[in-house]
């Protein structure tokens, strides 16, 4: 389904994730400490410049469309967002390969759980949101 609205920005930023996601799993597979290390640096990066405030627009959408969201996947994406909010901003004493990988594994799956499941279930209730907002030009004409 493509995106429009709020969802297409979002959506992109799911590209850069993925992109993200790839790498962490070559890495892995490289074994290579230094590459490891690069990987998990250009990750805590892209958190700090995209990902915290994506996940933010995400949760206030989530809170805005609750009552018309199946629960389900409101918790998945909750959880999800803790789980990668912790690998990737508290320092962990877990082992950086081991840690890579569960990054690696995650995000891309979070991806596309947001894509094949969140976005098509959000995308129809926003278009119709928008779809019944009076027209700027026609609020004035009405006095509003």
């Amino acid at each position: 389904m493509p995106r429009s609205g709020a969802l297409l920005s979002l959506s992109r930023d799911h590209h850069t994730a993925l992109v993200l996601a790839r790498a962490a799993r070559k890495a892995v597979e490289s074994a290579d400490p230094t590459v490891c290390e690069e990987v998990l640096v250009k990750i805590e990066e892209h958190w700090r410049s995209v990902m915290a405030s994506h996940f933010a627009q995400e949760e206030q959408l989530l809170q805005a469309m609750k009552n018309q969201l199946a629960m389900e996947t409101i918790s998945r994406i909750l959880s999800d967002h803790a789980l990668l909010r912790g690998l990737i901003v508290e320092s962990s004493t877990r082992e950086p390969l081991a840690r890579l990988q569960q990054l690696g594994d995650l995000l891309a799956s979070h991806v596309r759980f947001e894509e094949r499941v969140l976005f098509p279930q959000l995308q129809p209730i926003l278009d119709a949101k928008i779809d019944n907002v009076e027209p700027l030009e026609q609020r004035e004409e009405n006095g509003c």
